[in-house]
């Protein structure tokens, strides 16, 4: 597998408008889209980082990555017209796993959730775990090289963005 050469952004940013139709009786997104707008920017995080959707890696290359870990912690509503910024983080690279940090800012600066969620790399064919492949581990550590140190909350990237499991 061969990763195209790009310039990206570290972090990773994906910026969405919260839509009427996102919302629930009491005006404010409804819990479940949550899950939508962090797995958007992780899908987007792919395709512009690593230069592979995970489309693609299932149809083209027989690599599927199920999630296996998804977890989010609110910290504020958000509402239609709300501007909200997605930031990908590396928290930890393992043989065959990938957990990512996600953030959601509201454009004041208004954290509206956290979250992590973690990728298995799987044989598609067999349906058993693999090593991360070689050119996305490459790309993952220097992404995780890339984002500066003060992105994660409490100012430094420790367990949010720096480390790297067995």
């Amino acid at each position: 597998m061969q990763l195209k050469n790009v310039d990206y952004d570290a972090p990773f940013v994906h910026q969405r408008t919260i839509r009427f139709g996102e919302t629930d009786a009491a005006s404010i997104v409804y819990t479940v889209r949550f899950f939508d707008y962090a797995l958007d920017a992780i899908d987007a995080w792919y395709a512009d980082v690593l230069t592979v959707s995970l489309y693609s890696l299932n149809t083209e290359h027989g690599l599927s990555c199920p999630f296996v870990h998804a977890g989010i912690d609110f910290q504020s509503a958000l509402r239609p017209g709300d501007q909200l910024s997605v930031t990908v983080l590396v928290q930890a690279l393992g043989r065959s796993s990938l957990t990512l940090r996600i953030l959601g800012t509201q454009v004041d600066g208004t954290h509206s959730f956290s979250g992590t969620f973690t990728v298995v790399f799987v044989d598609g064919a067999a349906m058993r775990s693999i090593p991360v492949p070689g050119p996305l581990a490459e790309r993952i550590r220097e992404y995780q090289a890339r984002c500066p140190a003060g992105d994660a909350p409490g100012g430094g990237r420790g367990a949010l963005a720096g480390s790297v499991a067995p």
